[in-house]
């Protein structure tokens, strides 16, 4: 009770749990300061939001495999190649919304179920062999679109869910609040999100305790890709076409920093939904600000890069304080 008591009272650990979301508080006072008349309005909070759904999800669908102590790299190329399935269903087969849906679906969960496979049952390191996945799916992506959108054909169901609000909030918003609460719960509430928690944190005392430990590790991947084919299906509502430039890790940028921020808030040391939203809106929101006030385009890359560095950097200090070591990287 004690250790609770100290921790709760302790002004550093609530500064770890709760100082990016002041950091936030404080970027939305000084550009609201800065550019009132563009930057504190509706209409730019509806538009960071909506903006933003699309890598939410992304950084969502790079959650399970982070907690099992992986991490998936072809997260951004499954999106592409998922966005381009559901739109050349609809475009080139004729298929209704739903039914191109679960072809895109169908794309995101074979893509992790190979991810998964080549890491639990082969051996693969999860880095290597998702960077070596997203390389092969961007030159798939290429060769069948010949670097040509898809946008004739498309549902306008989908299409116009770019724009549509429900009570001014944005549709495509609310889909990520759904899926983050989806996502939540199956790696707070559930057997499984305990599990593969437990994998993370031991690999050798999961499988001491009986845990089968390959499957685990295989569901994580292929929830990444079944989250990336729904960030992909958004990614068509949001553009109103499927583009085959948005693919591999830069588009997925923000949100790696945001996972990795998020790990630094909320519960610090752990990745989190709660703090993933946070930092990745955070990061959406300086940004948007940054360029309300006339910084040049390249300030994004260097800001989200340093965003990186930083939080893992914070991660390994604040997990140093705690247990008293500070491991050499890997």
């Amino acid at each position: 009770m004690k250790r609770l008591q100290g921790a709760v009272t302790d002004p550093l650990d609530l500064l770890e749990r709760f100082g990016l979301i002041l950091l936030f508080a404080i970027v939305i006072v000084v550009f609201s300061i800065w550019r009132p008349e563009t930057f504190a309005t509706a209409a730019n909070f509806r538009s960071i939001a909506t903006t933003l759904s699309v890598g939410a999800v992304a950084s969502l669908a790079l959650l399970p495999p982070l907690i099992g102590g992986r991490f998936d790299v072809s997260v951004g190329a499954t999106i592409g190649v998922c966005a381009i399935a559901v739109a050349a269903a609809m475009s080139k087969s004729g298929l209704p919304l739903v039914p191109a849906m679960f072809v895109a679906l169908a794309c995101g969960a074979i893509v992790g179920l190979f991810n998964g496979v080549i890491v639990a049952y082969l051996g693969v390191s999860s880095i290597i062999g998702t960077l070596g996945t997203s390389t092969v799916l961007v030159g798939l992506v290429s060769a069948y679109t010949h670097g040509t959108p898809v946008s004739s054909g498309l549902s306008t169901t989908l299409t116009n869910i770019g724009i549509e609000t429900v009570a001014g909030i944005p549709v495509l918003f609310i889909v990520t609040l759904v899926f983050s609460v989806i996502v939540w719960y199956l790696i707070t509430q559930t057997a499984f999100g305990r599990r593969l928690e437990a994998v993370g944190v031991n690999l050798r005392a999961a499988k001491l305790t009986g845990l089968k430990v390959r499957p685990i590790v295989v569901l994580s991947f292929v929830s990444a890709g079944l989250l990336g084919a729904v960030a992909g299906i958004m990614q068509v509502g949001a553009q109103g076409a499927a583009d085959p430039q948005v693919t591999g890790i830069t588009f997925i940028l923000p949100a790696i920093a945001a996972v990795f921020l998020g790990a630094t808030t909320w519960r610090p040391g752990r990745f989190n939904v709660p703090g993933t939203l946070i930092a990745l809106f955070f990061l959406g929101t300086t940004v948007s600000g940054l360029a309300l006030v006339g910084t040049p385009p390249w300030v994004t890359n260097v800001f989200n890069g340093s965003a990186i560095i930083i939080a893992i950097a914070l991660s390994a200090q604040f997990r140093r304080r705690r247990t008293g070591e500070l491991e050499i990287g890997d």
